[in-house]
């Protein structure tokens, strides 16, 4: 556990920083037979790192990543110690979050529209000193209405809000058309994987760079499906 350090940029009230080192999820390492593998994670909407487009095998434990970043920066706000080595940020206004899949049938809303509305309430509220985690946005309806969305999302997070986001997608064709957008870094959970592809080891380390594939069928094997 470390005391979060606040760094408040009077001089530019346009700056977003959050940096935490060595981090874990604190529920996950209490409750968790297997050792927890600790990460990094930094966000900087004035260095061209606003938003982590995160990549990697299902199971491979991205939305574990984007909770405990968002957990790190609560417990600093509130004036706990963080659960990592180090942790340095700017002060956040508002958390955002578009994580599971939820309905609200009894208001007769789908999933889908309930997925709609958390990433509307997103767009219409968050500011530079914004936090916002997006897990898997669009992946409620067919593929390239949801990557239509998810790719107008993305723009405007990075063009219009400058908003530190980290937005995780099973959507490959969103890397090829933010590799090198400004304000965008690709990072994925790291693993090791035989040649078909049919057998994945889950390293569990958040890294710079791009995971082709998504390895369902890793998964749907793992769950003894025939």
């Amino acid at each position: 556990m470390c005391r979060p350090v606040f760094r408040n940029d009077l001089d530019n009230a346009s700056h977003s920083y959050l940096s935490v080192t060595e981090m874990v999820h604190p529920c996950v390492t209490l409750t968790s037979k297997r050792n927890f593998i600790p990460n990094d994670a930094k966000l900087d909407n004035q260095d061209g790192q606003s938003l982590l487009l995160v990549t990697g095998p299902n199971m491979g434990g991205k939305s574990t990543l984007l909770r405990q970043t968002a957990l790190a920066a609560i417990l600093a706000q509130i004036g706990c110690f963080v659960p990592a080595q180090a942790c340095e940020l700017t002060p956040i206004d508002r958390i955002f979050t578009r994580i599971g899949a939820s309905d609200r049938i009894l208001e007769g809303k789908s999933t889908f529209y309930v997925e709609m509305e958390e990433t509307k309430n997103v767009l219409k509220f968050a500011t530079c000193r914004s936090l916002a985690i997006l897990d898997e946005l669009g992946r409620g309806t067919s593929t390239f209405d949801g990557y239509s969305i998810a790719n107008a999302v993305m723009q405007y997070l990075v063009k219009k809000l400058n908003c530190m986001t980290l937005f995780s997608t099973h959507y490959h064709m969103l890397l090829d058309e933010f590799r090198d957008f400004p304000g965008v870094k690709t990072y994925h959970m790291s693993y090791k994987a035989n040649e078909s592809g049919d057998h994945v080891i889950f390293l569990y380390k958040f890294v710079q760079g791009e995971c082709p594939m998504s390895f369902g069928l890793n998964v749907a094997r793992m769950a003894g499906l025939p």
